[in-house]
Formats: structure tokens, sequence, C-alpha cells
């Protein structure tokens, strides 16, 4: 009798541990699939980084080409100059 009431109450501590296994099993499966959601995979990363040295490369060539003009928009504004002074210097 003894024995079969060890037993029982054996297997109630076995069950009960299960059951706490299985919750924290599904606990950690619902924490996996939201990391997983919010996850970006490689090729993602790969794809955000080429776009983005793409707009450096696009913006540094911008920078480029604006440094270039300026020696023609000081061309210009000189020319403005002496042609204002020619104005007012034959009035």
């Amino acid at each position: 009798m003894e024995a079969e009431y060890r037993e029982g109450e054996r297997l109630i501590k076995v069950e009960t541990r299960l059951e706490n296994i299985e919750v924290a099993l599904t606990r950690l499966e619902e924490k996996l699939d939201k990391w997983h959601g919010n996850y970006v995979t490689r090729i993602e990363v790969a794809e955000m980084l080429r776009a983005r040295d793409e707009r450096i490369a696009w913006l540094e060539k911008e920078r480029m080409a604006s440094k270039q003009a300026y020696p023609s928009w000081i061309n210009i504004l000189i020319a403005f100059a002496a042609l204002i002074v020619t104005w007012f210097h034959n009035k």
C-alpha cells in the first residue's frame, strides 16, 4: 500500500514537472517567434547597406560637382562687378 502511495506521489511530481516544462517550452517558442519576426536577414541588411553606399557616393559626387562650380560663379560675380564699375564710371 505504501509503495503504491509513493508511486502515485512520484507520478504526481513527474507530471507537475512535465507541465512546468511544457509551459516553459511554450514561452520559449513565443519568444523565439517574436525574435524571428523582428530579425532582419543578412540579405536585407546587405541591400540596405548597398543603398546607403550608393546614396553616399551620389552625395559625394554632387558635393564635388558643386565645388567645381565655385570658380565659375566667382568669375560670373567678377564679370558683374566689372560691368557695374564700368557702367558707373562712364556716367
